[in-house]
């Protein structure tokens, strides 16, 4: 049997890609989550963050992702992934420890919730919107050691 194939990324993601592109940007995670998790500009998130003391090409301190957000209007609360996710899944999977970037797609009507969420894994960020994991890590198990619920002050 052939190995699944990832799935693909999203057009949002593409997108946010481009301009990344455009602005000789890399290690910019948490500016594409944060500009996809409050449907805000890529270039306003950007700059909110260089202002706040993001160094272009190194990945962004925790204090920086939550000033922007702040200036943003939005709050991040930390979720309990067992009772938010976990304890939903069909029975038989009811035992996993923590949830993947593969869950999403995977167990899509417990996260296809309305919610927005920051799904954090080692070294990289993401934004899951309503189910949908908009980033290259769509498709892979990469295990999230924080979910926070993205939502407007």
């Amino acid at each position: 049997m052939p190995a699944a194939k990832p799935a693909p990324k999203t057009s949002l993601f593409s997108a946010l890609q481009s301009q990344a592109i455009q602005n000789n940007e890399t290690n910019d995670c948490a500016v594409k989550a944060i500009a996809i998790a409050t449907n805000s500009d890529y270039q306003t998130v950007l700059d909110l963050m260089n202002k706040a003391g993001r160094q272009r090409g190194k990945g962004t301190p925790w204090h920086i992702i939550w000033e922007t957000l702040s200036h943003l209007d939005f709050q991040a609360n930390k979720v309990d992934v067992r009772r938010e996710f976990i304890d939903n899944y069909p029975k038989g999977h009811q035992i996993l420890k923590s949830v993947t970037t593969h869950h999403p797609d995977r167990f899509n009507k417990v996260w296809a919730n309305g919610k927005t969420y920051l799904m954090c894994t080692k070294a990289h960020i993401l934004a899951v919107v309503n189910g949908v994991n908009h980033d290259w890590t769509r498709g892979s198990a990469r295990p999230a050691w924080a979910v926070y619920e993205v939502s407007p002050k």
